[in-house]
């Protein structure tokens, strides 16, 4: 099976350099034909992979010389004439395979032609040249016009080569840097939503606390009344493993703390740019859901922020819930950024079915979620906006408001300025 394909490569890769051979025109005498054909050996070389040099070059030459024979037969109708005027361009591609193999011999890497590189192409091209005419002319070839012509050929058509090969390396660099573009947003969003989860792992770190110091109490109080010993001791065995638990907790945040504050310590961004994020990010999201996602962004200021993470937790939770609560396909958010003195305001406005105002009040608690998947029975944590309110708070010291009614729903959230721009060094240690 392996030697059939590389059977099909040879012969398609031949295919390709026969065919292209045809397309020529004639320089210094008869039947000396000049084509960009070879171009194609050393471009199938640089760019592909476990290229067939050797058996490319053979076939290619061999194959030339049997069209070319066959054209030049139906032009002068004698088979002897035709082979003596094809014959010696098989000389000319033989030595350009060979003499291109043993330069790769030399290459430390196949993929890069650097300008060194076209020196010796040009002399291969040249080389090859030479041994065809000789092969035509013997010592007439050795004249100053004709050598001189050959060497401008080779250096025309290395130029071509190395030209090729260089749009073909930025074409795969601007790929590669729109690959890492892309890898380095969906990082910012992951690292966002671990940010916003390690929030809540270190409140609940007072729960573990709470619930270890009320099994234990139960213990004592337990113990005190004079209780079956087996619930005694069972009450004592939940705050060993309670304790335990929370040893092992605060290691894996202690763990992914560390880890995200190193993180966390890289450059900022604009505020635009990471709604641009966040818009893109949404988008696809939404659209995963049956959903198409309407953004409109309107920034007043060109604020540059440090706190990246906590905005992006703030507003994707904000945008998510939007998505989430539109009861139709399309679903329209607005987000307009501005500034009145010191504080820095945003309003986020989505066009969803609104909040009854029975639970506007208890929408920030933690576990309130009017979002039930029917189908699974799956009920939201009722986490998101808990979060929110606590990051706004908290840590970037604003407030948040929420009014809403059907059909139109706003979050109007303010912040001093100075929390955004420039983070207290404390944090950061």
């Amino acid at each position: 099976m392996k030697d059939r394909k590389n059977l099909e490569k040879i012969i398609c890769y031949s295919a390709v350099v026969i065919l292209a051979a045809q397309l020529s025109m004639n320089l210094f005498i008869a039947d000396f034909k000049i084509s960009i054909a070879v171009v194609f050996i050393p471009l199938f070389y640089f760019l592909t992979d476990a290229f067939p040099l050797i058996p490319v070059t053979f076939c290619s030459a061999f194959g030339v010389f049997a069209l070319r024979a066959c054209m030049y037969r139906l032009q002068t109708g004698t088979w002897q004439a035709s082979i003596v005027s094809a014959f010696p361009e098989t000389g000319f591609y033989i030595c350009y395979g060979l003499l291109l193999r043993l330069y790769t011999v030399f290459l430390k890497k196949k993929d890069t032609f650097s300008p060194l590189a076209a020196l010796p192409m040009v002399l291969i091209d040249y080389a090859a040249n030479a041994a065809e005419l000789l092969l035509r002319m013997q010592a007439a070839s050795f004249t100053w016009k004709t050598q001189s012509g050959i060497f401008l050929i080779a250096c025309l058509r290395t130029f071509v080569i190395g030209a090729v090969l260089t749009g073909f390396d930025r074409y795969r660099f601007l790929l590669l840097k729109q690959e890492h573009e892309d890898r380095y947003r969906r990082l910012l969003v992951l690292v966002s939503k671990l940010d916003g989860e390690i929030v809540w792992m270190r409140k609940n770190t007072a729960l573990i606390e709470e619930t270890m110091s009320t099994a234990y109490r139960l213990y004592e109080e337990l113990g005190k009344a004079g209780t079956d010993p087996k619930y005694v001791t069972s009450a004592l065995s939940v705050a060993r493993d309670v304790h335990e638990i929370k040893k092992e907790y605060l290691l894996i945040l202690k763990g992914m703390s560390e880890a995200l504050n190193q993180e966390m310590r890289s450059d900022g961004m604009e505020i635009s740019e990471l709604f641009a994020l966040l818009k893109e990010s949404m988008t696809r999201m939404a659209a995963e859901n049956g959903k198409k996602l309407s953004m409109t962004v309107r920034c007043s200021d060109r604020l540059y922020t440090d706190r990246q993470y906590a905005l992006m937790s703030i507003f994707r939770n904000l945008f998510n819930n939007a998505v989430e609560a539109a009861e139709g396909e399309q679903v329209s958010i607005l987000v307009e950024q501005t500034s009145s003195g010191e504080v820095c305001q945003f309003e986020v406005t989505d066009c969803g079915p609104g909040i009854e105002e029975e639970y506007l009040e208890e929408v920030f608690e933690p576990g309130f979620s009017t979002k039930i998947n029917y189908t699974t029975g799956e009920v939201s944590r009722g986490l998101g906006l808990n979060l929110v309110k606590d990051l706004v708070e908290d840590q970037l010291h604003g407030n948040i408001e929420l009014t809403s009614v059907p059909g139109r729903t706003t979050f109007i959230i303010r912040i001093p300025r100075k929390n955004l721009e420039k983070r207290a060094e404390t944090e950061l240690g």
